[in-house]
This record gives C-alpha cells, sequence and structure tokens, in this order.
C-alpha cells in the first residue's frame, strides 16, 4: 500500500503536500491548432461520432435517405439503358427537389449537437480560457458543419455523375457528359450548405435546448416556404410585393440550381413572379454569409 504523500511543510494550522502533480512543459501548438482542433470535433460531432450508438442514427438514417434516391436512379439507368435512361427523372440538375425537406430534418437534428451542449454545460469559459477566440470559436464550428452538410448533399450528386459516367460504352463520351456538371455540382453544394449551417447554427446559438433549436430551424424552412406558397398560389403577388417571394428558402436554393445549371425553376415562388433566378441565387448567398455575421456577433458578446 502506498505512504502518504511526503510532508513538505507544516505548522499548527495546515500543511503542504507533494501530490505529484506535474506542469505542462510540451510544445504549445497555439491558435490554429486549436481551431483546427474545434473544427475536427465539430466535424465529427455532426455525425454523432465519437459517441454513443443512440446519437448516429439520425445522422445515419437521414443521410441514408438522402442518398437513396440517387441509388434508385444509378440502378434505373443501368437496367433500362438507352431512351430509357435518358427519361430517368431521378437526375442531378433536378436531384434537389428530393433530398431538400431531408436536409433540413439533417441540419434541425444535428445542429444543435454543435452549439447547445457547449453552453447548457458551462464550457466556453474553458474554450475561451486559452488561445482560441470566440471568432474562432463561431469560425470553427460555422465550418464543421457546413462541411457536414456539404458531403451529405455531395454524395448522391457523385453516386449519379459516377453512375452516369460508367454507364456510357464509351468512357470520354461519359467524361464528356460528366465534366460539364462537376462545377454546378459543386457551387451548388456550397452555397446550398453555407445557407443550411449558417440558419441552423444561429437558431442553435440562442437557446439552450435542442428541442427549441430543431424546432426553430424547421419553421425557419418549412413554415416560412408554405406561407410564401400560399401567397404566391392564392393570393399573387404584384409589384414591390414580389419580394415577399425571396423569404421562401426552398426557392432560394431552387434559384441556385436553376442559375447553375441553366434549367427551368421549379418553386412557384420563382416562377410565378417576375424576379429573375440570379436574385434567388444572390439572396441565397447573402443570407448564408447574414447567418455567419450573425453567429460571429452572438459569441463575441455571449456570456461565458
Amino acid at each position: 500500500m502506498a505512504g502518504p504523500p511526503d510532508l513538505l511543510a507544516g505548522s499548527a494550522t495546515g500543511s503542504i503536500y507533494d501530490l505529484g502533480y506535474r506542469g505542462y512543459d510540451g510544445p504549445r501548438l497555439g491558435r490554429r491548432h486549436a481551431v483546427e482542433a474545434l473544427y475536427r470535433h465539430g466535424l465529427r460531432a455532426s455525425f454523432g461520432l465519437g459517441r454513443s450508438a443512440r446519437a448516429k442514427i439520425a445522422p445515419l438514417v437521414v443521410g441514408g435517405l438522402i442518398a437513396l434516391p440517387a441509388v434508385v436512379g444509378v440502378g434505373i439507368g443501368a437496367v433500362a439503358g438507352g431512351l430509357v435512361a435518358h427519361a430517368n427523372p431521378i437526375t442531378v440538375e433536378g436531384y434537389l427537389a428530393y433530398a431538400q425537406t431531408l436536409l433540413v430534418f439533417f441540419v434541425a437534428a444535428q445542429a444543435p449537437e454543435l452549439l447547445v451542449g457547449d453552453r447548457r454545460h458551462g464550457v466556453l469559459t474553458l474554450y475561451f480560457s486559452r488561445a482560441l477566440e470566440r471568432v474562432d470559436y463561431a469560425l470553427a464550428k460555422y465550418l464543421a458543419f457546413l462541411t457536414a452538410v456539404a458531403l451529405v448533399l455531395a454524395l448522391p450528386q457523385a453516386i449519379l455523375l459516377l453512375g452516369t459516367l460508367f454507364a456510357t460504352s464509351d468512357l470520354g463520351a461519359g467524361l464528356g457528359e460528366v465534366a460539364p456538371r462537376v462545377w454546378p455540382v459543386v457551387g451548388r453544394t456550397v452555397v446550398i450548405a453555407a445557407l443550411l449551417a449558417g440558419v441552423g447554427l444561429v437558431a442553435s446559438a440562442f437557446t439552450t435546448r435542442r428541442a427549441f433549436a430543431a424546432g426553430t430551424t424547421i419553421a425557419a424552412f418549412l413554415v416560412s416556404s408554405g406561407v410564401v406558397t400560399v401567397l404566391v398560389n392564392r393570393v399573387g403577388l404584384r409589384g414591390p410585393l414580389t419580394l415577399a417571394a425571396l423569404a421562401d428558402p426552398f426557392a432560394l436554393m431552387d434559384g441556385v440550381s436553376s442559375f447553375l445549371f441553366g434549367v427551368e425553376p421549379t418553386m412557384p415562388a420563382i416562377r410565378r413572379t417576375d424576379l429573375p433566378v440570379e436574385l434567388f441565387a444572390a439572396t441565397a448567398v447573402a443570407v448564408a454569409l447574414a447567418c455567419l455575421a450573425i453567429l460571429v456577433l452572438r459569441y463575441r458578446r455571449i456570456p461565458a
């Protein structure tokens, strides 16, 4: 049995013991390493990695459902072939219509995992007590979740592009068909991921309850889109009132897709107004940047 610690000093009122603690004498990695570590942790948390199996259910199930139409589309192209394959309704250009609602649920489920717990358990003081700045915290969380949403959205599009490439007998012809779509896919993925991640994180930054953050995120997309759709279809928007169509987040995402791929929009907020798709695409970028700015300002002022 180990004996008592060595007595270093003593008096009538107390004693000092050597408890064996050692100071850290390793390298000081600094602010950049802290931001990178927080980014990696946020990315892992977006998919429930490093946590219980229960935490992995929502991201894996929703992510799988988002990719499922792409797998079905590739299967149709492989089995049908020829003219039937060209009539396949599941295409890269139109894939957002199959994924957008599920993407909202993915964001609503996972965005609170990055922010709510840190505030609820009071660990922000530990983060900000060292090299990490408040702006670093907000940027690292935003970039981590943007990356996670982009990966979830990029996977089914990559499946469709690869399916198109390998479905052709001539590899050169397949590359010629796939290559023009790569940059539009990348651009759409980044902009829409930034928009979704921004809204989800802003909703999570103002509460300490995951349910409230998730509900606010869903309402920001589904409720606002429903209201705008009713106004466009039932009431009709004319003149300056047509700008209300920009409040539909799904129309913003459709505008990004239509602008980058050069296809006709599908959302009523675009089709039944005179606003150009470029305006919807630009608004999507503006909203994503505004969300990032709000997130940074929130954590610059939030009590740690």
